[in-house]
């Protein structure tokens, strides 16, 4: 607001109090002279002299007051307005009171609160006030009681326009602070309004960071809405999944039984094979020990073999002596009995021994022949013998070897059966903590599925509250926006 405009708002009021006071008085005044017409103290012409002198100023100032011209010239129409009439009636009055009349008005005036004002009022009222008394004086003279009366009426009056005087100083005092005081506030006030704009502008920014903000915030419970009604739909699918996962857990359950009875017969069936090739390996060591004491009586064999076969070679030698033997015997038998026979008589006895001796070389012969075919069959005996025997030592070494295989493979058997015992020990350990693990997941299922439930439930009232949320997001996008327009305004006023 202007400082003009303030100024004349202020007129305005201060005229409006003045102007009721000075319709009252003038009101009453016109009421009174009213009376005395009809009583006949007055006439009617002197009335109407009145009333006019009273309601035309009073109509000019009523005229003015309400179409608001000439704001500041008012009080000079109230305070000469209503002082010439007041003259008129105090100077035709039958009565010394008709004075007080414009102590009424004086107080009236006071409303403006202005020493020059006032002081233009006390000179102006105690004037005319001074000529009335003057005036009655010299025309009819004064009487102890008329001095008296007019004493108190020039007193009354000028005490009261000095009172009026005193009151307008000490209200323009007052004002005086007032207006100090005024622009101290007011300078509080810029400084305030200042603060106030600088804080309307961050407040400006911080209501458009918020409308930001909350158009950030809406498309987020717009999402959030979005998501929970799909985490709600999920929920559901999940649920049924979960249903479905129970029944393949419960199933997974049945043949994980299955699978530890099984796994127990394996390892049953295991250690019954590690037993078995356990009494194999020792089987197959006492075979080893068979083997290689075969593989040595072969050797044995072998060399015996050779050494017959040696012996036999030396006995063909000596059949072969014996057959040279029986061939010079034979030889000498024949060169006997040439002689003997040379001899005549003489060599008769000779030519016996000499034939017994070639019978004898003879038989020699033939039991050479004979031995020499038995030495011969010896001999192919010995080698079908010895060509068994190699053949029995190779069969021993290749069973020996074999053996040696069968032993190592037992114990990788062995071995191997010990590492499916303990797999199989493991599978059946792992089988019974699986078993185990599928109970604690089915429980866990059930939880989850439990708790599936709840989050469903959550889901749902989540949605429900994003959605009341997301209605009171909207209103407070639309307050912040309203703000802003305020804070917007606030600033630019």
């Amino acid at each position: 607001m202007s400082k003009n405009k303030t100024r004349m708002t202020e007129a305005v009021r201060r005229n409006r109090a003045a102007i009721s006071c000075y319709i009252i008085t003038i009101s009453v005044i016109t009421g009174a002279y009213l009376i005395e017409a009809i009583k006949g103290n007055r006439t009617f012409p002197y009335f109407f002299t009145v009333f006019s002198s009273l309601w035309i100023p009073g109509a000019v100032v009523l005229f003015l007051h309400l179409t608001k011209r000439y704001v500041d010239v008012i009080k000079y129409l109230i305070l000469f307005g209503f002082a010439l009439p007041w003259a008129f009636m105090l100077f035709t009055a039958n009565n010394d009171l008709v004075f007080t009349y414009a102590l009424v008005i004086m107080i009236a005036l006071n409303a403006y609160a202005d020493r020059r004002f006032a002081i233009t009022t006390a000179i102006t009222y105690n004037i005319i006030n001074v000529g009335s008394v003057v005036f009655f004086a010299f025309m009819y003279g004064l009487s102890k009681e008329d001095i008296v009366t007019a004493e108190i009426q020039l007193f009354l009056l000028l005490l009261c326009g000095l009172f009026n005087i005193f009151v307008a100083i000490m209200g323009g005092m007052l004002n005086d602070e007032k207006l100090e005081s005024i622009k101290a506030e007011k300078n509080n006030a810029a400084q305030l309004l200042e603060k106030v704009l600088s804080v309307s502008t961050e407040i400006t920014l911080g209501i458009e960071q918020m409308n930001s903000k909350m158009k950030q915030l809406n498309q987020a419970m717009d999402r959030t809405c979005y998501s929970m009604e799909e985490v709600s739909t999920g929920t559901s699918v999940t649920s049924d999944s979960i249903q479905t996962q129970i029944v393949m857990t419960g199933e997974i359950q049945n043949r994980l039984d299955d699978v530890t009875k099984h796994a127990q017969a394996i390892l049953d069936s295991v250690t019954e094979t590690g037993r078995a090739i356990g009494l194999g390996a020792i089987n197959m060591d006492n075979l080893e020990k068979e083997v290689a004491a075969s593989d040595k009586y072969s050797s044995d064999a072998a060399k015996e073999l050779l050494e017959l076969e040696n012996s036999t070679r030396q006995m063909q030698s000596i059949v072969d002596l014996i057959n040279n033997v029986a061939d010079q015997t034979s030889l000498l038998a024949l060169n006997a009995s040439i002689e003997a026979a040379r001899a005549g008589e003489a060599g008769r006895g000779f030519s016996v021994v000499a034939t017994e001796i070639s019978n004898l070389a003879n038989q020699t012969q033939n039991a050479t022949g004979d031995i020499n075919e038995l030495i011969s069959g010896i001999d192919q005996k010995l080698l079908d013998v010895d060509k068994a025997i190699k053949a029995f030592i190779e069969g021993s070494r290749r069973q020996h070897d074999a053996t040696i295989e069968t032993v190592k493979s037992l114990d990788i058997i062995k071995t191997d059966s010990k590492d499916i015992e303990d797999s199989t020990g493991g599978l059946s350990e792992s089988v019974t903590n699986l078993a185990e693990a599928n109970k604690n997941i089915i429980d866990a299922v059930q939880n989850i599925s439990a708790i599936m439930e709840e989050v469903s439930a959550h889901s749902k009232e989540t949605y429900e509250s994003s959605v009341r949320n997301r209605a009171t997001v909207n209103e407070m996008t639309k307050i912040v926006e309203h703000l802003n327009e305020l804070a917007v305004s606030m600033k630019q006023g």
